[in-house]
């Protein structure tokens, strides 16, 4: 995480953020960049500010009320995320609600997994959604089907509710021409699938490809190709094109590590700095409305949920900044 912060920490003064800020609205074309810049690089710079502040003190927090910390943490990295694209923000009073609900009477007894939070037509994550083409969204999320989208929790939750994992971990190994290889030579990868009866890895090599491929952005111009040898499924990708995969709702791409959705197409995952705010935004509702619960989940060692909690908070301290850097525009510009 620390290297993320290190990252945003460029964006905590008003010359570099404005400087920042100017280059994202000209990428974009849009009008009078530099005026638009000027206008947001205060609110800027102050929101990755308090998103630092509030990490650091949920990472010494309670569990109590670390949820409540990271949840409005997260929501500044997700404006400050959202300033890069919007130079408008925040239009009116309706986008600075939070634009999510859940069930205001909870089923007794209440099991988390069994959950739900609704996006709104109106608020900041349908503002969101629409900005970063997640439209359109679905009129409920389940807690269960949340937790599966996360890649790197995907064994631990797999554990928690005896199930197969749904994200699948996978090999990746650079491959160079030799000296001498044709021009039309590029080093890439080889990505290797494990070999499964369940899920699309349980498809042919040729359906194989062709379902990557119809998932696949019209953004990303990389091709598959069926290595056809060597155990499991292997494809190769040119390396330039690795960093597209993010794009892509099958894959998942982060600290060389590489995984693949082998669950149903029928709800793809939410990219997973979504995922995270919903959660958030239910684990929040419950440690300050659900009190009774809440209390005896956090203070008594009796309740299964505390586990993937707890699980779930750590993994979201370590890698929701980096998921942020992942998403806004890169900062060569200033080197």
């Amino acid at each position: 995480m620390d290297s993320a912060w290190d990252t945003l920490r460029f964006f905590e003064t008003e010359p570099t953020a404005r400087k920042y800020l100017a280059c994202c609205y000209q990428n974009e074309k849009r009008e009078n960049p530099d005026r638009l810049a000027f206008q947001q690089s205060t609110r800027f710079l102050y929101l990755w500010r308090q998103a630092r502040l509030l990490y650091s003190t949920a990472a010494k927090a309670d569990l109590s009320i670390q949820p409540l910390l990271l949840f409005y943490g997260c929501t500044c990295l997700l404006k400050g995320m959202l300033i890069t694209r919007d130079p408008a923000y925040p239009q009116n009073s309706r986008v600075l609600q939070h634009g999510v609900t859940t069930r205001k009477v909870k089923r007794s007894p209440y099991v988390l997994t069994e959950d739900e939070v609704r996006p709104q037509k109106e608020g900041f994550f349908s503002h969101l959604a629409q900005r970063f083409h997640l439209t359109p969204l679905r009129d409920r999320y389940h807690v269960h089907d949340l937790f599966v989208s996360l890649a790197e929790m995907s064994d631990i939750y797999a554990h928690f509710t005896d199930q197969h994992p749904q994200w699948v971990p996978l090999e990746f190994s650079s491959v160079t021409p030799e000296k001498g290889a044709s021009l039309a030579a590029i080093p890439c990868y080889h990505i290797t699938f494990p070999e499964t009866a369940e899920g699309p890895l349980a498809y042919s090599s040729d359906t194989f490809i062709q379902y990557v491929r119809r998932f696949s952005p019209a953004a990303i111009s990389f091709e598959l190709t069926d290595q056809k040898t060597g155990p499991g499924k292997q494809l190769i990708l040119p390396q330039f094109a690795l960093s597209q995969l993010e794009q892509h709702p099958l894959f998942y791409h982060r600290d060389h590590k590489l995984f693949f959705w082998n669950g149903s197409t029928e709800f793809l995952p939410l990219p997973q700095w979504a995922s995270h705010f919903l959660l958030l935004f239910l684990l929040g509702m419950l440690c300050r409305y659900e009190t009774e619960w809440w209390g005896e989940m956090t203070m008594s060692h009796s309740m299964a949920e505390r586990y993937v909690i707890e699980r779930f908070l750590a993994h979201h301290l370590s890698i929701f900044p980096s998921l942020i850097v992942q998403q806004i525009p890169s900062l060569h510009f200033h080197s």
